[in-house]
């Protein structure tokens, strides 16, 4: 980074820009949530008839030096007997049932990092003999860092590292059949404030409120014939003051083994991905095609999402949704 000088600024000026003008991302942009949408909303845990773990790795802007990275781990289980067995009769059906889940992740951009470590509950409960709603909170901590030591400025100031950590939580709600889904989700709720991060000139504190996320999504399976069959679904986001953004994806499924799909991330991306299921679990790929301005300076991103499916108890189940 210091012998780059020029790249870091451009970078920093751009997220600047973005958190300033339209405090849109402070939160790690993910393209594949659709693949795990345990990540937006805490709700989700449980709803699978496994115990459900994601690894996920994201490079973004690639060729853009100190471009964001983002790593991410999840586990979500419910707790008990299996909730979507072929035989449950309709009593096992109706009763309610707990789950816990927990995700840990790393975003760093040049010199900043944000570590987070959040453990989850939800509570599930039968509406009607198809329907069901999720609602499930998740506390945690979040720390952001600064590195001083990758900073270096024309005018000989040495930038102290820092670091700022601070309670964070979300919530959310899950209404689910075999068929659709809906979900809304508020992330950092408690809209803490960070201390960390000052100018090297006059040292006047900036605004690093962390502001409240607002996640709406929605998606359905829509049979096409045997073998295939095609999955829309949206994502609505919005965070004050920016304007509000939408996610439109399509995936086409063949035979709940093989998936092609693609997003338009309203004005910023388009988004191709592919995937495989397995018995045992999954593996997708995403690439982002940036329709922005900072197009012409970065390769586009790649997002790579591990799925692990462990069986509770060695007996057949009914397959998992396969969003």
């Amino acid at each position: 980074m210091k012998n780059n000088l020029p790249g870091f600024l451009f970078l920093l000026l751009l997220a600047a820009g973005v958190a300033r003008s339209g405090q849109a991302q402070q939160l790690a942009q993910y393209s594949q949530y659709m693949n795990n949408n345990y990540i937006l909303n805490p709700a989700v845990a449980g709803t699978e008839d496994f115990i459900d773990l994601k690894f996920s790795y994201r490079a973004q802007w690639a060729g853009l030096e100190g471009a964001p990275r983002t790593y991410y781990a999840s586990a979500n289980s419910s707790l008990g007997s299996l909730r979507s067995q072929s035989k449950r009769t309709k009593h096992d059906w109706a009763r309610g049932f707990h789950a816990i889940g927990g995700i840990v992740y790393s975003d760093v951009t040049g010199p900043t990092s944000r570590t987070g470590l959040y453990g989850s509950y939800t509570y599930n409960l039968a509406l009607t003999r198809t329907v069901r709603l999720a609602m499930g909170a998740s506390v945690g901590m979040q720390q952001f860092a600064v590195d001083g030591n990758q900073l270096q400025f024309h005018s000989g100031y040495v930038a102290a590292s820092q670091a700022s950590r601070v309670p964070d939580a979300t919530i959310g709600l899950w209404l689910y059949s075999p068929d659709f889904y809906v979900g809304a989700s508020s992330a950092q709720i408690l809209g803490n404030q960070l201390d960390i991060a000052y100018s090297p000139v006059n040292n006047i504190p900036y605004n690093n409120k962390l502001e409240r996320h607002y996640f709406l999504t929605a998606g359905g399976r829509l049979p096409i014939s045997e073998d295939l069959s095609v999955v829309p679904s949206v994502l609505v986001k919005y965070m004050k003051p920016a304007p509000t953004s939408v996610d439109l994806n399509l995936k086409l499924k063949f035979r709940d083994l093989l998936w092609a799909g693609a997003s338009w991330r309203a004005t910023n991306a388009f988004v191709g991905m592919v995937g495989v299921n397995f018995d045992f679990g999954s593996l997708s790929y995403s690439y982002d095609a940036s329709t922005s301005d900072i197009a012409a300076y970065q390769w586009g991103s790649h997002e790579v999402l591990l799925g692990i499916k462990l069986r509770k108890v060695p007996r057949p189940a009914c397959p998992d949704p396969f969003w």
